[in-house]
């Protein structure tokens, strides 16, 4: 392979990434809180819009994050649109949860989907099989966000009724995923012997 990866820019040429962001100038600051460090700090944002030599066709945009700052920077290169500061900060944003460390929300969404859903081992011989219980998972782990998205009153009676947790670390974090789909599997277990019962 060869050395750092080029991209080029109307104006500037063609450089290698980190030479082009040097001149990519801040579009905005914005106070963040830092969960890893334990404090607040300026974050800035800027963006260039370039093309890959492979890529000659397609507009791509590199966004650059805190490039004058103590932290390494950090630069995104994207095919959607960036033309405000809203779409770069967003596009910033969608990265950090996704990826980001601690383990972002892609990364905590398959431990979620091998642990609990059934992902880890399949049992399934077809590539089509598969997919299809890819997307059943998929659907299961959106219901389960969307309980505690929009129910965020009913929820915690629904896990102390089905799943309960005593301790002061129960009280003081949020509630995982985990303990919902237990929760549920619970009392749909609860609900199927009362019906074989009754009849």
């Amino acid at each position: 392979m060869g050395g750092p990866p080029l991209l080029i820019h109307a104006q500037k040429g063609t450089k290698q990434t980190h030479l082009l962001a040097r001149s990519c100038k801040a579009k905005g600051r914005k106070l963040l809180h830092d969960k890893e460090r334990k404090g607040t700090r300026h974050v800035s944002v800027g963006w260039l819009t370039v093309a890959h030599p492979a890529f000659l066709q397609r507009s791509l945009y590199l966004v650059v994050r805190d490039r004058k700052h103590h932290q390494p920077p950090m630069y995104l290169l994207t095919s959607v649109r960036i033309t405000t500061l809203k779409d770069a900060r967003e596009m910033m944003h969608s990265y950090m949860h996704r990826c980001g460390s601690p383990p972002g929300r892609l990364e905590q969404a398959f431990r979620v989907g091998k642990a609990e859903l059934g992902m880890e081992s399949p049992w399934l011989w077809f590539w089509e099989n598969r997919l299809k219980l890819l997307d059943i998972v998929s659907l299961v782990y959106d219901f389960l966000l969307s309980l505690l998205r929009n129910w965020p009153g009913w929820v915690p009676a629904f896990l102390k009724r089905w799943a309960s947790r005593t301790g002061n670390r129960h009280r003081s974090v949020l509630v995982p995923i985990y303990r919902m789909r237990l929760a549920i599997a619970n009392a749909l277990m609860v609900a199927f012997a009362i019906t074989q019962n009754s009849g």
